[in-house]
């Protein structure tokens, strides 16, 4: 699927996409979402992507990739 002037930012379970969609709107990002609806917490049958405008698309991926990054300072020890 493609949508003129949009482009996929993220591609997964509809629950993932729905998160990935808040944040990248909490950041002041346009997103949209296409995948069907039926799905539930237990049990996820879908698959949904996760659309940005074109000039947003390197904003995006940036504010996906640090979050996708251990908080600065941790380097993924025990902390000991």
């Amino acid at each position: 699927m493609t949508v003129k002037g949009w482009e996929v930012v993220f591609k997964g379970e509809r629950l993932q996409a729905d998160l990935v969609a808040a944040v990248l709107d909490a950041h002041g990002i346009k997103v949209e979402v296409f995948g069907d609806t039926a799905y539930s917490v237990a049990v996820n049958f879908t698959e949904a992507k996760v659309f940005v405008p074109e000039d947003s698309v390197e904003q995006a991926r940036e504010v996906l990739k640090e979050g996708s990054s251990p908080p600065a300072g941790r380097s993924g020890g025990d902390g000991g």
